[in-house]
């Protein structure tokens, strides 16, 4: 708009301009002097010879060169008429381009008020706007805040269900794990009973056995000086059943070795299946403890997901932290920062009654890997 109002302005200007200089030319070619150009030489000639001629012919001569006067002083009024005409005619153009100049700076000057109203309404209209934009923006982030809060208060119950249903779940496999062990055991324990009763049984029948031969040897020797032959043959038997008591003896002695053998083998499984117990009980509470870590742990913000890192803890009694370290980093520090944050928001730390995994757990590992 702006541009047009100035191409306006400068096409009056200029065509105002032009009006001056056509009529400054008319006023310029214009002849003035209403003194007539001296006749010919030629006529004066005719005039002066006129003496010895017709005096109608002087007279024809004289009203012809009158009427060419005339003429050309008709000629030359038209002409200024015709000139005063344009001057008018221009005058008039003028008067009405600087009008229309004078009208064109009122329509400019009018328009340029409706815009700068028009832009001020727009400019008070955008504001509205803005506010009004502002306050839905403020209402959407209140109610997305409080769906998000319903949402995490909902997951986190939802979570805590699933806990509370894994641990007990666990603890009764747990539970049916130790019965089969205690039953197991008792069966063991049942056996070796039974073995020892064994044992004293094949004992009490050698006694018994080298009871019989020390009487047979008596008898031989009772029957010495009756038979000579029954006494080799019964020194020889003696002899016989000296070696088979002494088999017998070496024989008990290596069942005796046997029996202490299996049991510090028995005593070996005992031990590995306490150790197992043990391991078991550490590996649960261990679970339970980076369940309880997750659960404190919160996401930094421009940390990438499937980070994980190798914590090392260490627990005064009750549970409480007295020390993390991170023996393996994930390559982030904010991330093993977060996992060491979270580590000591946990405390106290799950303990287990039995006095061995709890003394196992005074020192423990694990692997962070909260996703």
């Amino acid at each position: 708009m702006k541009h047009n109002i100035v191409d306006n302005l400068f096409a009056g200007a200029s065509s105002l301009v032009l009006h001056i200089v056509l009529f400054a030319m008319f006023i310029i070619g214009m002849d003035w002097t209403s003194t007539p150009k001296p006749l010919a030489q030629e006529p004066q000639k005719e005039i002066v010879q006129a003496t010895v001629l017709d005096e109608n012919l002087v007279e024809q001569e004289v009203a012809r060169l009158e009427k060419l006067e005339q003429d050309k002083k008709n000629a030359e009024q038209e002409r200024q008429q015709k000139v005063q005409e344009q001057l008018e005619e221009t005058q008039k153009e003028l008067a009405r381009k600087e009008q229309e100049y004078q009208d064109m700076e009122e329509r400019s000057r009018i328009e340029a008020e409706q815009r700068a109203k028009a832009a001020e309404e727009e400019k008070q209209r955008i504001a509205d706007l803005a506010k009004q934009r502002e306050a839905e923006e403020q209402k959407r982030l209140e109610a997305e805040k409080q769906r998000k809060l319903e949402e995490e208060r909902k997951q986190k119950a939802e979570a805590e269900r699933k806990q509370a249903e894994l641990e007990k779940q666990k603890v009764e496999a747990e539970k049916k794990r130790l019965e089969e062990e205690k039953r197991k055991a008792e069966a063991e324990q049942k056996r070796i009973e039974e073995e020892k009763q064994k044992a004293a049984a094949e004992k009490k029948r050698l006694e018994e056995e080298k009871r019989k031969a020390e009487e047979a040897k008596q008898k031989a020797e009772a029957e010495k000086k009756r038979l000579e032959e029954e006494k080799r043959k019964a020194e020889a038997e003696a002899k016989r059943k000296a070696e088979e008591a002494k088999r017998k003896a070496e024989e008990e002695a290596r069942r005796k070795a046997a029996e202490s053998d299996l049991q510090r083998q028995l005593e070996q499984e005992q031990q590995e299946r306490e150790a197992r117990r043990v391991k078991s009980v550490v590996d649960q509470y261990s679970l339970m403890i980076q369940q309880r870590v997750k659960r404190y742990w919160l996401r930094p913000a421009n940390v990438q997901s499937g980070l994980q890192c190798t914590v090392q803890v260490s627990l005064l009694p009750g549970g409480d932290v007295k020390n993390v370290k991170i023996v393996k980093s994930s390559g982030n520090a904010v991330f093993d920062r977060s996992a060491e944050s979270a580590v000591y928001k946990a405390a106290p730390l799950p303990q287990p009654s039995d006095p061995k995994a709890a003394a196992a757990l005074r020192d423990f590992q694990f692997i962070f890997k909260p996703e």
